[in-house]
């Protein structure tokens, strides 16, 4: 993770996510997509470089046209259910993070993260030659 930071010793990973704040995070570890959004909102308000965007997606994808936000997490990386984004707009999320109802206010219920179990992931990637060496592979 590149916008990870050690400090220690004994080390210790975590990403800024607000000024002065550090999220812990497990640097062996695939890290929560909270946290990732929570640092790719400090870093984007600072003018530090972000993801690139732009790949154009595929037609049957599920388009989440509110874009990123600053979310709340739990302590261990995943969504709170209801989002508000320091607003008094407010709307429940999937554990995706993904907006799941229509947007309301702060009365706004949203009993428990809804668990997301299907996800469809395309990867691609560029052709190669048809036979392939092993010993070069293993190199």
């Amino acid at each position: 993770m590149k916008w990870a930071t050690c400090d220690g010793p004994p080390c210790s990973c975590y990403l800024l996510v607000g000024n002065g704040v550090k999220q812990l995070i497990d640097c062996k570890a695939l890290i929560p997509k909270c946290f990732l959004m929570k640092a790719e909102m400090y870093r984007a308000g600072k003018a530090l470089n972000i993801r690139s965007i732009g790949r154009k997606q595929h037609e049957t994808a599920i388009v989440d046209n509110d874009g990123i936000y600053d979310p709340e997490c739990e302590n261990d990386g995943k969504f709170k259910a209801k989002q508000c984004n320091g607003t008094d707009v407010c709307w429940c999320v999937n554990s995706a993070g993904v907006r799941r109802t229509d947007k309301g206010d702060q009365s706004l219920k949203c009993e428990k993260l809804v668990e997301t179990h299907w996800i469809r992931l395309q990867l691609t990637h560029k052709e190669g030659p048809t036979n392939v060496n092993k010993d070069n592979l293993k190199a």
